[in-house]
């Protein structure tokens, strides 16, 4: 391939007539009036075709394919239809290898059917002038493309068996090279003879000026830097993974050429030159007795436990008003006279079938058809109880618009009643809730909130809750946590009727410091008050609302002792009556190892039974149960169909698990642009996990392609949600200076408060960065405090260090005892840095050459399996595969963790 005409441009002038050459000379194959041909569907018109090749002033390139004959007869390429077929198939591949966009690309061949060696002649261009170029990668990847094309046929007809053993062969040298690097990495290596070099270098590289890269170094320094490579391939694993890689390459060379080049030793091999400054780096090393380890692999974010279920919404709940209002009076002006108030026995009798009693559950049968009457005589309360009950399907079909005219009914007659009364404060407080929750009217908070004003200046207390959530949230006025905090006081303190949904706000406010200062005290007050209050009114009704309160109370000790027996008790009641999160609440429960009643097979039934409600955590958890596969079998299509019900839902946390899964494509297949939509949209729901998952993938630049700006949008959010793995990524990110410019104290900022949740490897990172006197001032108490706490949580590298600290017992008092005791229980758990130091301590040698000599065994190996993977793929992954494997080689060669 060439970008000047070919060995025979003697018989043309230029390559303004190249076109017409070959596709007119003698031997050409012709479709009509000449050879010439290109992508399917295009009419070639070869003056046309010239005219435009005058005009072109951009490179034009030419390329010979040529076959024997013997060969082109037997692979069937001794016809012009069959090369123009082949060829219109590697149109992808041409665009590729020429860095041409595929829009931009124009291509010409034609056939010439020579006795003795059959060709095509292809040119090709850009319609952008200067567009495109062309290496000998390019080259060889066109060629390779070509001949499996070309081959195919005669590797599966000819060679079938040959290419069975062949596949037979990779499979086996795959599994071969798993298992060797495993056992490089998972054994140590004595090699006196590496360790000495090691150190021959170290002083060598210490008299030396200028820089200390290969390439820099003189001719003897050079020598020392090979004889360790040689030294290192020595080793029979090494030895053994440079075959496999040179088997491999050869495998891939006769496909073009029976003749193979000469094998190079390692060290005069190219491919493998980051090895070279790996070990120069090593040597640096040794004088300096760095404290570098191999970083542990990044801490995922931990697995989700199951989320709470969102406490039932107590302004939506609708406080329960089983009594008449302390200034209740008759709605006609007079003076409780019981013919004009709504308040009737037959009401109250009403109610007792809708709420039930202490002693009796709801019938909302019966419950519909007091209700009817009474509503008929006028009774407006009686009108809003039963469209609550149609828009819930109580004792009746669900009718949303049937439900809507007896509220528009209700609201005819309170609006009607208000204006009469005395002491309207009852009244206005119930109308405020009818523009809150848009019964018989469009919902408006402004409207709610001006109702509720007037029912507080009466002192309603149910209003000063009902207001005080609206300042909460920020509903209809602007958030104003601290009027929220004194009108949920005015409701809670109330002399006749203290409210128990504002004493739990005051004590949810009290515990997190919303409105007020933190006050735990206070906090554990209020809500004792409020478990208190709820017993009280569980005393004259059975409301499922309200059992699923207690239970929860129980169930986290709130206002309560905890008591999961207790908690039991109520979310039955509750469930019994169809509530949907006390059916969650007991799944859970019945889930829970802590549960003395644990039983899996009731905790799914009571989850199913929950979905079927429509209750969106329920079915998320089902997927995660059926997605994880550890309680029940695991079967990820059930899952699927689950997560997608919740998702329906808008539940932030099926968004994320089902993101996170479709990200990875292990347990379904990988859709990339889904799973992206699904994070994003559970992270616009606060969702941290969500969050740091999209946040990592956008960092990483493997999966998703990297994203720096929107990466640390995302992770920052997380992490300042307290998510502990989000805080430690920043923290790594921050501390290397690799993405971004190196900030230490920010990077201590972070992981001091993942550190502080213990998280292990956040507490190991601290330890190193308070070690390095690099950004922050060298603390070494500081460094051994965090290195302990992660070491006490049986973190590996943290006791590797604790035992390289009390080993050489500079930054503290030496301690021999202490030092082989955490290198032991490093060792132990597989850290062979660990058994290496341990082994080097017993024979008496130099223990940082030691760890060198190891080190620089597990680079090696690791960089020749990359080659290897990254030739089986063809290049699959293009150049972003390509960069990640020089940035891991750099790393490696600085003795850092591959990314």
């Amino acid at each position: 391939m060439t970008r000047a005409i070919e060995d025979n441009a003697h018989e043309i002038l230029n390559q303004r007539t190249y076109a017409d050459y070959i596709g007119t000379r003698p031997g050409a194959e012709r479709f009509g009036s000449h050879g010439l041909f290109t992508d399917d569907g295009v009419q070639v018109k070869l003056k046309e075709v010239s005219q435009e090749l005058n005009a072109h002033q951009g490179n034009v390139w030419t390329l010979i394919i040529s076959l024997r004959r013997e060969d082109a007869e037997r692979l069937g390429f001794n016809t012009g239809i069959r090369w123009r077929d082949m060829l219109r198939t590697q149109t992808q591949a041409l665009a590729d290898s020429l860095k041409i966009p595929m829009d931009h690309l124009k291509w010409y061949a034609a056939f010439h059917n020579e006795s003795h060696h059959p060709h095509i002649h292809l040119l090709a261009y850009s319609t952008v002038e200067n567009e495109g170029f062309l290496t000998k990668q390019g080259v060889a990847k066109m060629r390779s493309s070509l001949a499996k094309d070309i081959f195919e046929q005669d590797l599966l007809c000819i060679y079938e068996k040959q290419t069975v053993q062949r596949d037979e062969l990779r499979l086996h040298s795959k599994e071969l090279i798993v298992e060797i690097v495993s056992h490089i990495n998972a054994g140590t290596y004595d090699n006196p003879k590496v360790e000495e070099l090691l150190l021959r270098l170290a002083d060598r590289l210490s008299k030396t000026k200028g820089k200390k890269v290969y390439g820099y170094l003189k001719a003897d320094v050079k020598a020392l830097v090979d004889a360790i490579v040689d030294e290192l391939v020595a080793d029979e694993k090494i030895a053994a993974l440079y075959n496999l890689w040179y088997e491999q390459k050869e495998e891939a060379l006769q496909v073009y050429t029976e003749a193979l080049p000469q094998r190079l030793p390692l060290s005069q091999n190219k491919e493998f030159k980051p090895i070279k400054n790996a070990v120069i780096q090593e040597a640096l090393g040794l004088h300096a007795d760095r404290q570098d380890v191999e970083e542990p692999a990044q801490a995922d974010a931990p697995d989700l436990e199951m989320p709470e279920a969102p406490e039932s919404d107590s302004q939506a709940d609708d406080p329960i008003e089983p009594d008449l209002p302390p200034a209740f009076r008759s709605y006609s002006g007079g003076r409780g006279r019981k013919k004009d108030t709504w308040w009737t026995d037959e009401y109250k009798a009403a109610r007792a079938f809708l709420y039930g009693t202490k002693t009796s559950k709801p019938d909302f049968e019966q419950a519909l058809a007091a209700l009817k009457k009474e509503a008929l005589r006028g009774n407006g309360f009686a009108m809003h109880d039963l469209g609550k009950m149609v828009l819930a399907g109580l004792g009746c079909e669900k009718e949303e618009e049937q439900a809507q005219e007896w509220f528009r009914k209700a609201f005819s007659a309170f609006c009607a009643r208000e204006p009469k009364e005395e002491k309207p404060g009852y009244l206005r407080y119930r109308i405020g809730k009818m523009y809150a929750f848009g019964y018989g009217v469009d919902q408006d908070y402004l409207k709610a909130a001006e109702w509720y004003e007037k029912s507080v200046a009466e002192g309603n207390p149910f209003a000063a809750y009902a207001l005080g959530s609206l300042y909460h949230r920020g509903q209809g006025v602007e958030q104003d946590e601290e009027k929220a905090f004194a009108l949920f006081t005015m409701a809670a303190t109330d002399e006749d009727k203290p409210n128990a949904y504002a004493q739990y706000e005051l004590g949810r406010m009290c515990r997190n410091g919303i409105g007020t200062a933190p006050d735990q005290a206070a906090s554990e007050q209020w809500y004792k008050q409020a478990y208190q209050g709820f017993l009280k009114i569980e005393q004259d009704m059975a409301d499922d609302k309200l059992y699923y309160r207690l239970g929860q109370m129980n169930l986290t000790g709130t206002g309560t002792k905890k008591d999961p027996e207790q908690a039991r008790m109520y979310f039955e009641k509750a469930a019994e009556l169809g509530n949907a999160d006390a059916m969650y609440g007991l799944g859970k429960l019945y889930l829970s190892r802590d549960f003395s009643g644990r039983d899996v097979k009731k905790a799914i039934d009571y989850l199913m039974a929950a979905a079927g409600k429509g209750h969106d955590y329920a079915m998320y958890t089902l997927g995660k149960l059926f997605l994880e596969g550890k309680e029940i079998p695991k079967n990820p299509e059930y899952a699927l169909r689950w997560l997608e019900e919740a998702v329906e839902k808008e539940n932030p946390y099926a968004e994320y698990l089902l993101g996170k899964t479709l990200l990875q494509g292990v347990d379904l297949p990988q859709d990339i642009h889904r799973a992206v939509s699904l994070l994003e949209k559970a992270a616009a729901r606060s969702n941290p996990y969500a969050a740091y998952a999209l946040g990592k993938a956008l960092l990483e630049g493997t999966v998703l392609l990297q994203n720096l700006p929107r990466a640390m949008e995302l992770l920052t959010f997380s992490a300042d949600q307290g998510f502990s793995a989000a805080q430690y990524l920043l923290g790594k990110v921050f501390s290397s200076g690799e993405l971004l410019p190196k900030d230490i104290p920010k990077a201590i900022l972070y992981l001091t408060r993942a550190a502080e949740q213990d998280h292990e490897y956040a507490q190991y990172l601290l330890g190193k960065l308070y070690l390095a006197d690099e950004g922050i001032p060298k603390d070494a108490n500081a460094a051994l405090h965090w290195f302990t706490r992660a070491a006490d949580q049986g973190n590996a590298f943290a006791q590797y260090q604790l035992g390289k600290l009390f080993l050489y017992g500079r930054e503290v008092e030496q301690d021999m005892e202490k030092a082989i005791s955490y290198l032991t229980a490093s060792a132990d758990q597989g850290n062979v840095y660990a058994a290496q130091l341990l082994q080097s301590v017993h024979s008496n040698r130099n223990w940082s050459a030691a760890l060198g000599s190891l080190r620089l065994l597990q680079h090696l190996a690791r960089i020749i399996q990359n080659r290897i993977e990254d030739e089986r793929k063809g290049g699959k992954g293009g150049i972003d595969r390509k960069l990640k494997r020089k940035i891991d080689e750099k790393k490696q060669a600085h003795g850092l963790k591959q990314g």
